[in-house]
């Protein structure tokens, strides 16, 4: 067992820690990682019957596995729970972002809005276009409301380029 523990730390350590932009590579390199080792059992398979006096070996086993699965799974849960607080986070910047003075608004759109879009797709965050191209409506300042008004009143909608080419 202390070798296992050894070659899962050894494995994880080799990973790249987790942040906004390599959510699938690192989810990948779990999952592979804790099936080789043989502990994704707990995140396959439901938990087991409780051992009892009348357990075969082969129960007493299964369940031994079952419950050192489960442990690291836990462990990595809470990497889990970092993980979810960054989409929180990313939706929150997304949603409150501001258009600062001293940026263009290609600059903007490019670097602050598209930047965190990207984070979140990353992340497994379904982001479509047109609710992007909201935000970076609802981000420009009431100098910008009659491109707002234009854009709300027209059948159709505008993507991300067209919004910078308008706003530029």
């Amino acid at each position: 067992m202390a070798s296992s523990m050894n070659t899962f730390a050894m494995n994880l350590s080799s990973f790249e820690p987790l942040s906004g932009g390599n959510f699938k590579r690192w989810k990948q390199d779990i999952e592979i990682v804790l099936g080789l080792m043989d502990l994704d059992l707990a995140l396959c398979e439901e938990e087991l019957a409780a051992v009892t006096e009348d357990s075969t070996a082969d129960q007493r086993l299964k369940t031994k596995k079952w419950e050192k699965a489960n442990r690291m799974s836990l462990m990595l849960g809470q990497s889990i729970e970092s993980l979810k607080k960054l989409k929180w986070d990313l939706m929150t910047t997304l949603t409150l972002l501001k258009l600062d003075e001293n940026k263009s608004v290609k600059e903007h759109i490019l670097k602050s809005v598209e930047t965190t879009a990207a984070k979140l797709k990353d992340l497994e965050v379904p982001v479509d276009d047109a609710f992007i191209v909201y935000m970076v409506l609802n981000s420009l300042p009431s100098k910008f409301d009659q491109s707002k008004v234009s854009y709300n009143t027209q059948k159709e909608k505008w993507t991300l380029d067209e919004r910078i080419s308008i706003c530029v």
